[in-house]
């Protein structure tokens, strides 16, 4: 993944994420269990202060997801 802050310079950064199934599995390896992906959500209160119009773009395509597990 290629990341650029538009700075003066700009700044970027290129990284690398491990597949679902390593984090899963590395969890799972550390005594987690019931790994699950769970997408960006927006509350009923942002809804509220910004719009749905606001938020349409992030919902119809959430580039952020949270890895829930149980200990």
């Amino acid at each position: 993944m290629r990341t650029t802050a538009l700075l003066d310079p700009p700044i970027t950064v290129i990284s690398a994420l491990p597949r679902r199934e390593v984090y899963e599995k590395c969890l799972r390896a550390a005594g987690f269990g019931e790994p699950a992906w769970v997408p960006l959500e927006v509350s009923d209160a942002g809804v509220r202060e910004s719009g749905a119009d606001f938020w349409a773009d992030v919902l119809a395509g959430p580039a952020l997801e949270r890895l829930r597990c149980r200990a």
